[in-house]
């Protein structure tokens, strides 16, 4: 029974159908009971053996001839046993219910190994099912990965190349910003421009004197008032305000 049983132990882990698990405990179910069987007519086979050895003990010991022997034995198992038909009958039918239990054993057999056999196909059909549906999927993950990976180096490639590209571009800020630090034409001319635009707005704020300082005339770039401007334009301010005052206090004194 164990080589019988040895595809089944190799299904540890593994669910088993339904069908196939009531069969298993058919299956199981009648070994038992032929292994009970199989315990009584060891009993039996004992029992008989014992006795041909007693015979055999008397026929060595005893010196009587074949009938002589033959009559002490019967005597001595009609001692034993008192029925000896009833007995007779009994083995019989042991014998033909053991018979009966052996085929129908051997067709549970046949229907057990038939059940293992289709069992281990399909674990079979299972194993090779499983092993092409991992190769397919470790096909389509390496796929993807070699994509992944081919768009990782693009990207990295798009990134070294912005940055090599903000490298030039702010080395050629730094070129420039040297060529204008260190240009005195360059500084000359942006010294020259500041002057001339002060100077046009003097003589801007020299010809139009009734537009107010917040005029939109005076929002356009090139009209940046300078801080030492701003204080000469509050100067005038506070002057002229005081002139007011006094010009107010004469004239309410001389209407006293």
């Amino acid at each position: 029974m164990n080589g019988g049983m040895g595809p089944g132990a190799a299904l540890v882990g593994y669910p088993t159908p339904a069908g196939h698990q009531s069969d298993l405990n058919y299956v199981m179910s009648m070994v038992d009971e032929l292994s009970g069987i199989l315990r009584i007519n060891q009993q039996l086979t004992a029992n008989v053996v014992e006795k041909m050895g007693k015979v055999r003990e008397k026929a060595k010991h005893l010196n009587l001839s074949n009938d002589e022997l033959i009559t002490v034995v019967a005597n001595e198992m009609n001692e034993d046993s008192q029925n000896l038909e009833r007995e007779n009958s009994e083995l019989r039918k042991a014998l033909e219910k053991s018979e009966y239990n052996k085929k129908e054993n051997w067709k549970l057999s046949i229907h057990g190994a038939e059940i293992l056999a289709d069992i281990a196909e399909k674990m079979h059909r299972f194993k090779e099912q499983h092993e092409a549906d991992t190769l397919a999927w470790h096909k389509n993950y390496r796929k993807q990965l070699a994509d992944e990976r081919e768009e990782n180096l693009n990207l990295r490639n798009q990134i070294n190349d912005m940055k090599a590209a903000a490298c030039r571009a702010n080395d050629g800020f730094r070129q420039m910003r040297r060529f204008v630090t260190d240009n005195d034409s360059w500084h000359e001319l942006e010294v020259e421009n500041h002057r001339l635009r002060t100077e046009k707005r003097f003589w801007k704020r020299l010809a139009l004197p009734l537009i107010p300082d917040n005029d939109s005339e005076w929002s356009d770039d090139d009209d940046l008032i300078d801080p030492e401007e701003k204080k000469r334009e509050a100067a005038k301010e506070k002057e002229r305000k005081e002139k007011e005052e006094m010009e107010s206090g004469h004239g309410s004194e001389q209407a006293s």
